[in-house]
């Protein structure tokens, strides 16, 4: 990660000397705001998990007890902390075997929860930023933007028309599977399908995700006064630029999305002021400090914790 970021600051000749003083700079008061706001959506992330898990079963009418609220926390971080050091998106394949390994529960059920929620966040987050980009910048879109927004698209259609397929075809599909990967397949058939009750709590939780995803750099924009208007003009801008960052780092080419993300926010600001030039990569470097260097450096610690408590927990049990 680290590389790919000093190769991306060489080939955009950022000046390291004005993008400090601009960091230096920045309202501290602003800085800690989008920190905050980042790290609610944890939270968030936490509560629509565990409804998910309860929508396929994992209550404790059925024998399950799931874990407390700030283990669900711990498990998503550690997930995010995959995903920003391997790419493919790994770390969500890993949140499931996380919850296999605390529970002992089906960990293909599990991993069908976590694509159903990922399937809901890539439909919320086109129709959040589709329209917008449509009326007012589809003239002048960063070739990084279209890429995003295409293939975000594409894997929408490709997994709505997937769940049709599984709810109309199992029993065809089920004979095509070999006999001792059935219950695995049905385990998985049960979590995509079964995760879509409470379908409303499910999409304002997953509204209020990517609120804080965009608030994030809003506050970060706040704090080096980077975009210029009015109080509305400034949020709407923000709100474009940290949602379609958003979309960049579903394109899993590299850990967390770095190379892509760092251009395509280069291309989206300068869509908005491009008088700025010295504060770009200060916007950027606080941004990612955030979204992608914390989740590195707090996420190795909790996972170093979490997997002591696991070792620990495994050796008492031999």
């Amino acid at each position: 990660v680290v590389v790919f970021l000093v190769i991306f600051a060489q080939k955009t000749n950022i000046n390291p000397q004005k993008t400090w003083a601009a960091v230096r700079s920045a309202n501290i008061i602003f800085f800690l705001a989008a920190f905050f706001i980042y790290y609610l959506s944890f939270a968030v992330r936490a509560l629509r998990w565990r409804m998910l898990l309860e929508n396929v079963g994992f209550t404790k009418t059925n024998g399950v007890h799931l874990p407390k609220f700030w283990k669900i926390v711990e498990i998503i971080y550690i997930s995010f902390f995959a995903n920003v050091i391997v790419p493919a998106k790994l770390g969500d394949m890993y949140r499931a075997y996380l919850l296999r390994q605390e529970l002992g529960v089906s960990a293909t059920r599990s991993f069908g929860t976590v694509l159903a929620e990922r399937l809901l966040d890539l439909i919320v987050l086109l129709l959040l930023c589709i329209p917008a980009v449509l009326i007012s910048l589809h003239e002048k879109l960063p070739w990084q933007v279209e890429l995003g927004l295409a293939i975000t698209l594409a894997a929408v259609v490709i997994g709505v028309i997937g769940l049709f397929v599984l709810h109309l075809l199992r029993a065809n599909i089920e004979k095509l599977v070999p006999k001792r990967f059935r219950d695995h397949y049905n385990h998985f058939h049960e979590g995509m399908l079964g995760s879509f009750r409470r379908l409303p709590a499910l999409t304002g939780l997953t509204i209020c995700t990517w609120a804080c995803e965009a608030l994030r750099f809003f506050f970060v924009a706040m704090a080096l006064n980077l975009i210029q208007g009015d109080l509305f003009h400034i949020l709407a801008a923000a709100f474009f630029i940290g949602l379609v960052e958003a979309l960049l780092t579903v394109i899993p080419f590299t850990g967390g999305g770095v190379g892509l993300v760092e251009g395509g926010m280069v291309a989206m600001i300068a869509l908005f002021n491009q008088n700025t030039t010295s504060l770009v990569p200060a916007a950027i470097l606080l941004d990612r400090t955030i979204s992608l260097f914390s989740i590195l450096v707090i996420g190795f610690v909790v996972f170093m914790i979490a997997f002591g408590r696991q070792a620990r927990k495994q050796t008492k049990k031999a």
